[in-house]
């Protein structure tokens, strides 16, 4: 029992971020998450939604978001599995709480382990998407009710962000 205590507590430990932490040669450590990414700059957004532009060329390391977690989950996922192997044959002989606990390292350890892996990987896929458009610029154009102030006129209304 001591041992699943402890594990329960290291995975939560770990915490939930998902913010990478990119080491940069020109000043201190950026944390941040990747939204997208071309040949030269990274693009990131910070905790407080502050989009910035981070050349590629100034990056040393990235420490991607859900690493330990993976890592952690898989852990607790596989002494999962090899609790199940062994408690499910008494599962019926010994009651309730007795088959809880056989199922609840997986029930624990699996979410955690997909969600580590799922984080990671859509950061490090986003090192090559293109970024989002609110990064770019938009454009928008939008159908209104009115034209030069007249009702029921139809007309359009263009704007956009640059």
């Amino acid at each position: 029992m001591t041992i699943k205590l402890s594990m329960l507590g290291l995975v939560f430990l770990t915490g939930c971020g998902t913010t990478a932490t990119i080491t940069r040669a020109s000043g201190p450590a950026v944390e941040a998450k990747i939204v997208g990414g071309d040949r030269y700059d990274v693009y990131v957004e910070t905790p407080s939604g502050e989009q910035a532009t981070i050349a590629r060329s100034d990056i040393q390391d990235i420490d991607h978001p859900g690493s330990t977690a993976g890592v952690l989950g898989g852990i607790v996922t596989a002494y999962g599995a090899l609790n199940l192997a062994v408690g499910l044959p008494k599962c019926e002989t010994e009651g309730a709480a007795f088959c809880t606990g056989v199922f609840l390292p997986m029930g624990i350890g699996l979410p955690i382990m997909l969600w580590g892996i799922a984080t990671n990987s859509g950061s490090r896929g986003a090192l090559d998407k293109s970024p989002s458009n609110d990064l770019r610029g938009s454009l928008f154009v939008a159908p209104t009710h009115q034209f030069a102030g007249r009702p029921d006129t139809p007309g359009l209304s263009v704007g956009g962000a640059f």
